[in-house]
Formats: structure tokens, sequence, C-alpha cells
């Protein structure tokens, strides 16, 4: 199989190429006036010019679905790698079943008694007035 850097150079050529040939029709239906005389370019232009440019964007697009692969193969082996990491560290981490952790959480914590604030007016609320309507 071809690589990837040739397949985009091919594409590209091939793409320029169809581009070249699509002016170089218009420049030949443009110089002739009948239509009879028209077709021929037309023809063998426009239809060399799509076959062209139709390799030349599937050449392209193989190129990069290959490329959008090879690095998703890359992110799946990383997200391996960081999974097998995690388990890892997890089994470190997590006591062995039946065993207590060695502290308690609550012991890290300083019990302080939270007093609740009482406002200066004695927790009533402020109402407001209503504001009155001007027409």
């Amino acid at each position: 199989m071809i690589s990837t850097r040739y397949r985009v150079a091919t594409g590209f050529a091939l793409i320029v190429t169809g581009v070249i040939v699509a002016i170089i029709g218009y420049l030949g239906v443009s110089k002739e006036t009948e239509v009879a005389f028209q077709l021929p370019y037309f023809a063998s232009a426009g239809v060399g010019a799509l076959m062209l440019l139709g390799f030349g964007g599937v050449l392209l697009l193989n190129a990069q679905l290959e490329t959008d692969g090879d690095r998703l193969e890359e992110l799946e082996e990383a997200m391996r790698q960081l999974s097998i990491e995690v388990g890892r560290l997890a089994d470190e981490l997590t006591p062995a079943r039946g065993t207590r952790p060695s502290r308690s959480i609550r012991e890290d914590r300083e019990e302080e008694p939270v007093e609740a604030e009482q406002p200066a007016n004695g927790g009533a609320r402020r109402r407001r007035s209503p504001k009155p309507v001007t027409t």
C-alpha cells in the first residue's frame, strides 16, 4: 500500500491537474460560438476534470482517515495504560476487606460548636412598602 505522504501528494497533484484540465476545457468552450463545437470540449475536459478531482479527493480522504485511525489507536492505548494505572492506585489506597481505616474521619475534624447569629431586629423580617404607581 502507498504511504500516507505519497497519497497526500498524489491527491493534491490530481486535484491541481483536474483544475488545469477544467480551465483548458473552459477556454476551449469559450472560443467556440456554436453548441455543436462546444460539446467535445465539455465532454472531454469536463468529464476528465471531474474524474481527476474525484480521484484526488478520494486519495486525500483515505489518507486523512488512516491518520485519524492511527491517532485513535494511540489514544486507546493511552486510555488502557491510564486505566491500568488508576486500577493499581485504587487497589493500593483501598483497605483490605474486613479491616478498618487507621484513623477516623471525625478525629481529623475539630469539634467546634456552631452558634447561629441572631439579627439585630430579633429575627423579624423587614417588609418593603409597595412602590406607588404613577400614570
